[in-house]
């Protein structure tokens, strides 16, 4: 809410204004219609809104349309018969060519999952047959036969060394500790 100062103020400065000649064709519209409303009320019994008369706009005549005429033959059009034949040519591609390379595709990845199972087994009897040989090779029978035909024998005694205190690198040493 404005202070009395404020108001003060405010109506001396708009009583300085001087109106413009737009404000005052927008009054005397306004006014106007003020007139209009309370006449037509008067005659209508109620308030009605009062019609403003409408400035007329000249209309150009048009030309006069040329004389039909009468066509016989109709010539064929071309251009939408390519167009006709080109997407029956591009349907029947998707619709019956397409599903065929589909299922070649198909048929060539199951033969090459095929041979990869048949390769599958051979390795797994080849891999059994090596594990067998390793297991008959490393037998302590076996070990023990090999080692005598190169020369070697099992020891008579065994002897263990013992090192000194090992320390590790970086470690400092004081002299005399």
């Amino acid at each position: 809410m404005a202070t009395v100062a404020r108001t003060t103020w405010m109506e001396a400065w708009e009583g300085d204004l001087v109106p413009s000649a737009a404000s005052r064709r927008s009054a005397a519209r306004a006014q106007a219609r003020v007139s209009a409303r309370s006449r037509s009320a008067r005659y209508y019994g109620r308030e009605a809104t009062a019609r403003v008369p409408q400035p007329e706009v000249e209309v150009q005549r048009a030309r006069p349309l040329p004389k039909p005429r009468l066509v016989t033959k109709r010539r064929p059009q071309w251009h939408m018969i390519a167009v006709v034949v080109l997407f029956a040519a591009v349907l029947l591609s998707v619709a019956i060519v397409s599903p065929m390379l589909l299922s070649a595709r198909a048929a060539e990845a199951e033969s090459q999952v095929g041979l990869m199972e048949s390769s599958e087994a051979q390795l797994t009897s080849s891999i059994a047959a090596l594990s067998s040989q390793i297991a008959a090779l490393s037998a302590p029978e076996r070990v023990a036969e090999q080692a005598s035909v190169l020369g070697m024998q099992p020891a008579e005694q065994v002897y263990y060394m013992e090192s000194g205190q090992v320390g590790t690198e970086g470690d400092t040493t004081v002299a005399g500790r």
